[in-house]
């Protein structure tokens, strides 16, 4: 019986060590996440809309549907490029007829964008429960492959408006999930400022014309998502 009771003591004494030993062995799990991975690359689409500039002759945006790549530098700091071909309209502007009446058709568009950027995450080069916000600054060209409307070819060449190579800058926001290791998913909302190229027609003073400048800054916007495979 005194055995039993030294026993009974001894255990009384020693299991509150175990319990506390066992404790201080276990970690929380962190909400964060470094990533492996460097390089993504995968598809895209997106709405495009822009603003058409002061006479409406301007792109009037589209679906914009491509590819993207980046890869991880250093820190929070990523680069990628971008390739993509947006599909819309833009209105056919005659500058020799009344306010009100100078629309005379519309014209497909399909530019080709190139753009080229740096990406800030703001948790770094890990992800807060799979979760990746990010700063967006880019920049870069775009210009218009559609055939020309038969309609403007009634236009004198002064009157007729042509994309030509357009400068493109863009910022917006982005935000990556990590479905796993090696997928996952992008959206993005992105704000552009373009220049259109003004035609000389749209700047004769005998038509009644004035202040108008020989470009114009036009504003853009797009919300985009992506599917990437990393490596």
């Amino acid at each position: 019986m005194r055995i039993f009771l030294r026993a009974l003591v001894l255990g009384y004494l020693i299991f509150p060590l175990l319990i506390k030993s066992e404790g201080t062995a276990q970690t929380v799990p962190s909400v964060y996440r470094f990533l492996e991975r460097a390089q993504e690359a995968g598809p895209f689409a997106s709405q495009v809309t822009f603003s058409t500039g002061r006479f409406g002759y301007g792109p009037k945006g589209g679906v914009l549907l491509g590819g993207r790549y980046g890869v991880h530098v250093s820190g929070p700091v990523s680069m990628e490029g971008v390739v993509g071909v947006i599909q819309g309209e833009r209105d056919i502007v005659s500058p020799g007829r009344d306010e009100g009446d100078r629309v005379i058709g519309s014209a497909d568009v399909r530019m080709v964008k190139l753009d080229a950027g740096l990406r800030f995450s703001l948790t770094g080069h890990r992800a807060w429960h799979g979760l990746s916000p990010s700063l967006i600054l880019g920049g870069g060209i775009a210009f218009d492959t559609a055939e020309q409307n038969p309609v403007e070819e009634t236009l004198d060449a002064a009157d007729r408006f042509e994309l030509g190579k357009s400068f493109v800058g863009s910022l917006g926001l982005s935000t990556h999930w990590y479905l796993s290791d090696r997928i996952a998913l992008r959206g993005d909302g992105l704000f552009s400022l373009s220049r259109l190229g003004t035609p000389p027609g749209f700047s004769d003073s005998a038509r009644g014309f004035v202040g108008v400048e020989k470009a114009e800054w036009v504003q853009g916007l797009s919300f985009s998502v992506t599917a990437l495979f990393r490596w």
